[in-house]
């Protein structure tokens, strides 16, 4: 009796331990280009989650130069992650090519609309569905930091209030001080970034039935005075070749560029670089175009389709993505939540004159304004390519701001999937 009682013992162990197995579920999790900086962070999340969700157990991966072609690939082999972190182009392309569950079939479209700003569900829609989570963001224009005694220098008592100002003071700056104004962003790598200034000045485009429409005289005479200010010396060389955030920021620590129009990230560097000149950069709001709105953009996390556990990855996305971690987030790096409760948050009304508080005062509860000004078009890579090689040619004097232009349309218009 004693062996049978051991036997069913052990019997009810086994089928405990076993039913407890089952019950668990492991969530892969991909992010991009956040290890090592951000370990700690993203580390202590996860750990919070699973605290909460006792049954499921994350595997964390950061992705980097690969990410895209590793998420494509895994998706092909059957071996698709639960979670990963794409940006809105990333995002567009994926739930074109079928590859995503919408995040609105996961979660009640209610929930989605009180947890996010309307503006960052619309930047992941596609079709009638949202497709991500938004995750945390930036402004592209969002606050101006200068340096005051180039500005002094060159006769100017404040900083400029739009983005006409801007480019006057370009030639200005340059000619009494030898520095540069400041650095556009005229073709970074994998966007299309000088349709970006477009869309401030309130430029179309695409037309109403979704063809590009970039080209008009009023576009050209954009373009054309950025060619000029190109060709006159007055933006640097380098700005056709390299990234305008990782250029300006290099050139500003050395003194060489007086302004810099973008997030609070920018800071981060200077203090590292050049700490006295950190403590003396003065922070403001970014200049705007006619349109009067700012440019930016975001992350967001997503569930691909070929997920094998789509329910819990969508509890992880939701965790990650919410107010209070969102939040959390924007202490360890300048950046801007995508979520509703932030616009009202105490951790952004600042009065600290340190840049980098002030700059993520100003920026942070702005998260409603991210908005990449238009959606990306199918086939982006290869028409992003073309813009930018053509925006170069103006830059260059190889083509007319109108002919380059009027090139890129075209192309675009005969290569666009819908």
């Amino acid at each position: 009796m004693k062996r049978t009682l051991t036997v069913l013992t052990l019997s009810l162990g086994l089928s405990a331990l076993s039913s407890a197995n089952a019950q668990t579920t492991t969530v892969t999790f991909w992010t991009w280009y956040l290890s090592p900086k951000f370990d700690s962070y993203i580390k202590s999340t996860i750990a919070a989650f699973e605290k909460a969700n006792p049954t499921i157990k994350v595997q964390w991966f950061d992705k980097q130069d690969s990410m895209v072609q590793d998420f494509v690939a895994a998706v092909n082999l059957g071996n698709a992650p639960d979670v990963v972190n794409l940006n809105i182009d990333e995002t567009q392309k994926a739930a074109q090519n079928g590859f995503l569950a919408a995040a609105s079939d996961l979660t009640p479209a209610a929930t989605l609309s009180r947890t996010f700003y309307g503006q960052s569900l619309k930047n992941f829609t596609s079709g009638s569905k949202v497709y991500a989570y938004p995750w945390y963001g930036w402004l592209n224009e969002g606050v101006l930091l200068y340096n005051p005694d180039l500005l002094q220098k060159a006769g100017l008592s404040r900083a400029p209030r739009s983005t006409s100002e801007l480019l006057t003071y370009a030639k200005t700056v340059k000619d009494k001080t030898g520095a540069y104004a400041w650095v556009p962003a005229l073709k970074d790598p994998n966007t299309a970034s000088f349709l970006g200034y477009f869309y401030a000045e309130g430029l179309p485009i695409y037309a109403a039935d979704g063809k590009a429409m970039f080209n008009s005289a009023q576009h050209a005479a954009l373009l054309n005075q950025f060619v000029t200010l190109y060709r006159g010396g007055y933006i640097p060389e380098d700005a056709v070749r390299r990234e305008a955030f990782q250029l300006a920021t290099e050139l500003y620590a050395q003194n060489r560029v007086a302004m810099i129009v973008g997030g609070p990230q920018a800071l981060t560097r200077i203090k590292d670089t050049n700490p006295s000149l950190y403590a003396k950069t003065v922070v403001t709001e970014a200049p705007v175009g006619k349109a009067n709105v700012q440019t930016g953009g975001s992350m967001g996390l997503v569930v691909p389709k070929a997920s094998k556990n789509p329910q819990a990855a969508a509890k992880l996305a939701a965790f990650f993505t919410n107010n209070a971690n969102q939040l959390a987030f924007a202490k360890v790096v300048p950046v801007v939540p995508t979520t509703l409760g932030a616009q009202t948050s105490v951790q952004f009304k600042v009065t600290s004159q340190d840049p980098v508080a002030k700059a993520t005062g100003l920026v942070g509860a702005s998260g409603r304004f991210i908005n990449p000004g238009y959606k990306a078009p199918g086939n982006s890579d290869d028409l992003y390519k073309n813009f930018n090689d053509n925006i170069e040619a103006a830059l260059l004097g190889k083509k007319s701001a109108q002919q380059a232009l009027n090139d890129s349309v075209a192309y675009w218009n005969a290569n666009m999937k819908k």
